[in-house]
């Protein structure tokens, strides 16, 4: 039984992934790169085999053109001894015999004047006729070949004048012999196959090397802007990242090399844009930690560890700095020594536990009683000092009594036996007026002196001296 033949249309089984790496490699930069560089060479080499035929034709232009140049010196020379001679007739027959063949198509031979003396042209060709209608053809120059485009009366030719000179004697009789103009030998040569073969070669050959030029130059600068211009966008992406704009991303979506760049780099941009963000969050948490811990080094040690109360030497820094600003803006600064009467007593009797606990109290009762812009530190052993900005000495005089009595008050509680009174010695900035900080706590410490040489639990607010009076 015979088979029968299926008539379906053949399809080829094309797997996608075949299919998608085959046109990634014909879209990939290296296709293009490489069908570039062979464009540009194809072209060089065109240009190049221009070049080297165009040398060779004009090298043979030369050579052609030395042959003809020696040519006409020979006859210039053989003509020179026969006109020396004067003798027309061997001139005549020395004109016919060097035109009767090829390549020679004419001689002429002319006096110094240009008055023709001997002509012949070959049997095949009408040249002279040519050349004397169309004067503008002469040769300006002797000695140098002029080219003829072919014709139907010669095919390519070269026309060239040649001097004929002899060698005569001095006019003043002497050996010394110079050359004597006495006529122009003009002749034509044909310019030969090979020549005319190698012309129509390079003309091709440069035809050939123009348009492969022409041809290249648009395709090759379509091809590297279809290579730079996406360079440039991810360049450009790349130039604002580095700048700081983290959001930037590349907008390039190709499926060669530089689309695989591109979207490497959007990757790293993501990464790096979150780790920045991560970064920043993080330092900005160090630092408010770093700030807050030197917040609590700076007052840990500006603080003096048993009162919690400002220690001497924070209170000297902050102490220029406050007595600056009440001159600069004409405002009062008061400040308070405080002293504990009868401490040393209480210390002795009582051991240092109801000192440390009696300094305590004292530092609580002056932080309660003062504002924030107040500052209160311990001076030394069981005394106190306060800087009161804004305030006058009476204000301070009523801020003292009210701590005093506080104190008092607390100590009796804590303590029932323990006798321990307070005494206050004030100066004031505008009711003094010290040159200096330094005289301004040394006008306290009078006073406080004073205070302690009345009696216990006694406040001094330090005077100006009196001004004396003219008798």
């Amino acid at each position: 039984m015979a088979q029968s033949l299926s008539t379906a249309p053949f399809k080829p089984d094309v797997n996608p992934s075949t299919l998608r790496r085959v046109m990634d490699s014909v879209l990939s930069l290296q296709f293009k790169a490489t069908f570039l560089v062979v464009v540009l060479t194809l072209s060089v080499t065109a240009a190049v085999s221009g070049y080297l035929l165009q040398s060779s034709g004009q090298l043979a232009r030369e050579q052609h053109d030395e042959q003809m140049v020696r040519v006409a010196s020979l006859l210039s020379k053989a003509a020179g001894a026969i006109m020396t001679g004067g003798n027309a007739s061997e001139l005549e027959a020395l004109a016919v015999e060097s035109a009767n063949g090829l390549p020679l198509l004419y001689v002429i031979f002319s006096d110094a004047y240009g008055e023709q003396l001997a002509v012949a042209e070959h049997h095949s060709v009408h040249v002279l006729q040519r050349l004397q209608r169309n004067e503008s053809e002469r040769v300006p120059v002797p000695g140098t070949p002029v080219f003829h485009a072919p014709s139907e009366e010669a095919p390519v030719f070269l026309d060239v004048t040649y001097p004929i000179s002899v060698r005569a004697d001095g006019d003043d009789g002497s050996d010394n012999r110079t050359s004597k103009l006495i006529g122009y030998v003009r002749t034509g040569m044909v310019a030969n196959n090979w020549q005319r073969t190698m012309a129509g070669k390079l003309d091709l050959v440069v035809g050939v090397g123009i348009l492969a030029m022409v041809v290249a130059i648009p395709l090759g600068f379509l091809l590297v802007r279809k290579i730079v211009a996406p360079l440039d966008g991810l360049a450009d992406a790349m130039l604002r990242f580095s700048q700081g704009k983290l959001e930037v991303r590349s907008q390039v979506t190709r499926r060669d090399e530089i689309g695989r760049l591109a979207s490497t780099f959007n990757l790293m941009a993501d990464q790096h844009q979150h780790t920045h963000e991560r970064i920043v969050r993080l330092n900005s948490e160090l630092e408010e930690r770093v700030a807050y811990r030197t917040h609590q080094l700076r007052e840990l040690a500006s603080r003096e560890p048993l009162t919690g109360l400002y220690n001497r030497r924070h209170f000297n820094e902050m102490l220029e700095r406050r007595f600056s600003e009440a001159v600069r803006y004409s405002t009062d600064l008061t400040c308070l020594m405080i002293d504990l009467d009868e401490f040393k007593a209480a210390n002795d009797a009582f051991g240092h536990q109801v000192g440390d606990e009696l300094l305590v109290l004292t530092a609580g009762t002056i932080v309660g009683q003062l504002r924030t812009a107040d500052l209160a530190a311990r001076y030394g052993g069981d005394e106190f000092i306060i800087l009161l900005p804004q305030t006058d000495a009476e204000n301070s005089r009523i801020l003292a009594e009210r701590m005093a009595e506080r104190f008092s008050r607390d100590v009796a509680e804590r303590f029932p036996n323990v006798r321990v009174s307070m005494s206050v010695g004030i100066a004031s900035l505008q009711l003094l007026e010290p040159k200096d900080a330094e005289s301004l706590i040394r006008y306290a410490d009078r006073a406080l002196y004073d205070a302690k040489k009345k009696g216990k639990s006694c406040i001094v607010c330090a005077m100006p001296a009196p001004t004396p009076v003219a008798t």
